[in-house]
């Protein structure tokens, strides 16, 4: 057999390798999103996935141990999935994992929320929107988060340049592998541009825009600081009645754009004559930002004006203004520790070195 004979048939068995059988390709399928939490209460979640065919016979296998002996099924060919998890536990970490038909995904854990008297630990960030250097700062980002293994997350908003955009999605999510094993909790930024992929992905507390949730001893509030809602009354009705009715030792509101920031884009005069004089009258202690690309704390009539904006998008200019303690032109994220009685912050480096820190005592 010649050489050009041998050719021949290489070329072939490689065209049919690839050939539909049945409607499925020869080549392996697989989970190209997730699977991951979301909107984890005391007693529930949703788990999450997207496969990158059309499955039909899918479950989450989930328990208190790594065997994970308890199924949800759900019949359903599509290639995205998403089934919730009732009755569960407070305070108690579950293992889960996720099958559509024949593709598996590796075990993973969930926190479900914490009694009021318990201690958290969390994570606040922004702006990774790592299509500009192939997400390579924005990996960084992300592999410093999940070596911190926090209960859950609080992003603040860009989380791609262009939400319109799935394959930046699906970037995002393949590079923060802390996703699989916390809650990411998300408000809109301008980089969102209220895509579907928004929507679709985050199951959000809420009206989708507007959310509180509790946890430990915090009681949480996520704002949509875009121009839709900035000037919404009904944002601001249900801000003030949210506040009004919170008896959490601690309150922390997180949005996009920031009331105090010193970098390019500044701060929201808006946001400070609609919003900050309920912040102040409610006692509010910290608020978190993205937006501006730095670190920067602020604090204002003894509330935290936090602009964590480092996540993997370009790095701005900081400077220094009346408000501010500590800003740093760097890649950063927030890290909380909090029980009854105090609550620790610390901004870090992608490389665990310190940039700022504070205690807020009760």
């Amino acid at each position: 057999m010649n050489n050009k004979i041998i050719f021949i048939l290489i070329s072939i068995l490689i065209i049919l390798s690839s050939v539909k059988i049945n409607g499925v390709t020869n080549q392996e399928s697989s989970i190209i999103i997730g699977p991951f939490p979301q909107n984890t209460g005391r007693d529930s979640t949703y788990i999450i996935w997207q496969t990158d065919i059309k499955t039909l016979n899918n479950s989450v296998h989930f328990g208190l141990y790594s065997n994970c002996n308890d199924t949800i099924y759900k019949k359903n060919l599509t290639d995205f999935h998403k089934i919730r998890l009732e009755d569960l536990n407070p305070s108690t970490k579950y293992y889960y994992k996720v099958i559509s038909d024949d593709i598996e995904s590796d075990i993973h854990c969930f926190q479900t929320s914490f009694e009021e008297n318990t201690s958290i630990k969390f994570i606040a960030y922004g702006d990774t929107r790592g299509v500009w250097d192939n997400w390579k700062n924005a990996s960084i980002v992300a592999k410093a988060i999940n070596e911190e293994q926090p209960s859950f997350v609080l992003h603040t908003g860009d989380f791609v340049n262009d939400g319109e955009d799935i394959s930046q999605w699906i970037d995002y999510f393949s590079i923060s592998k802390f996703i699989h094993n916390c809650t990411i909790y998300p408000i809109l930024g301008n980089h969102e541009y209220y895509g579907d992929s928004y929507f679709k992905y985050f199951e959000i507390p809420g009206n989708g825009y507007w959310y509180s949730f509790d946890n430990g001893p915090i009681h949480f509030i996520g704002l949509d600081s875009n121009k839709k809602n900035i000037f919404n009354p009904n944002q601001i009705i249900w801000l003030y009645n949210d506040l009004k009715s919170n008896e959490k030792t601690y309150t922390i509101v997180f949005f996009h754009h920031p009331p105090y920031s010193s970098g390019n884009h500044g701060s929201s005069y808006i946001i400070r004559l609609l919003w900050k004089p309920i912040f102040s009258m409610f006692n509010v202690d910290i608020v978190f930002n993205g937006h501006d690309h730095i670190y920067e704390r602020g604090k204002v009539n003894n509330i935290y004006y936090i602009v964590t904006g480092g996540g993997g998008g370009p790095l701005y200019k900081v400077g220094e203004k009346w408000w501010t303690i500590n800003s740093e032109q760097s890649y950063n994220y927030c890290l909380v520790k909090a029980d009854q009685n105090e609550l620790f912050f610390q901004a870090k480096k992608p490389d665990g070195s310190l940039i700022d820190s504070f205690i807020i005592k009760k």
